[in-house]
């Protein structure tokens, strides 16, 4: 009995169209994940979303510690194989924010870097030298300005070379601008002038106060009771476009 070639032909195209589609198919839903993202970690080796390219925006992540990471311990969470950074942020871990992880009561502390990896992974890293900021201090300067301080001392993760730098928007020889909140007096601004910082013109109300400061005594200002809050500032830049008459 001879084979039918044209009704075997068919059906090999058939078969590789299918497995094909198929393919594809698995290929593209590889990469849609929930809006809600779950890393945990056991051994610090894994790695809970491997994709090329990533869109966070629009998504959260819920972390989970369950071994005691020792120093230097870097996290993956997100390992993008593609060239593209990855998209936006997750709404609940931004560019260096610090994270706190806990595991046998103990609590450890990472800074998330979307910047990590080859440049486009997100990765924790495993940071420290909070004891040396002062204890009444701490809670009132932004993650960004304890972070400019734990570089500014080679702290981790900045004992070793990092794509990681502290968002201060605006930088000027030494110093720079952020927002103090609190109950400002002339007390509080005569003190801001002491250490070599400069108001900002018509910036002051009665709770607060935008400056130039050098870093290193934004410390000290933390530690007085009228001041709650110091983080960097941000300018927002507002275009008017205006509309040509009619004539």
């Amino acid at each position: 009995m001879k084979t039918n070639f044209k009704i075997s032909c068919r059906f090999s195209i058939l078969a590789r169209t299918f497995f094909a589609a198929a393919a594809l198919l698995a290929f593209s839903t590889a990469h849609i994940f929930p809006s809600v993202v779950n890393a945990s970690y056991a051994t610090g080796a894994e790695v809970p979303v491997r994709s090329n390219g990533f869109t966070a925006t629009g998504k959260s992540i819920n972390l989970a510690l369950n071994f005691a990471p020792a120093p230097g311990t870097q996290l993956v969470v997100v390992r993008n194989t593609g060239s593209d950074l990855i998209k936006g942020a997750f709404s609940n871990l931004a560019q260096g924010q610090i994270v706190a992880l806990t595991y046998g009561g103990v609590t450890y502390k990472f800074v998330a870097n979307y910047n990590g990896g080859k440049g486009n992974d997100l990765v924790l890293l495993w940071t420290s030298g909070d004891e040396s900021i002062p204890a009444t201090a701490l809670p009132k300067l932004d993650d960004q300005i304890v972070l400019a301080l734990k570089q500014s001392r080679s702290q981790p993760p900045f004992d070793k070379p990092t794509s990681l730098e502290p968002d201060i928007p605006i930088k000027d020889a030494g110093r720079m601008l952020v927002d103090i909140e609190g109950s400002v007096s002339q007390e509080l601004l005569d003190q801001i002038a002491i250490v070599g910082g400069q108001v900002v013109n018509e910036s002051v109300t009665a709770t607060k106060v935008r400056a130039m400061v050098p870093l290193l005594p934004l410390e000290a200002l933390a530690t007085r009771a009228d001041v709650k809050f110091i983080s960097p500032a941000r300018i927002s830049i507002i275009s008017e476009v205006k509309t040509p008459s009619a004539p």
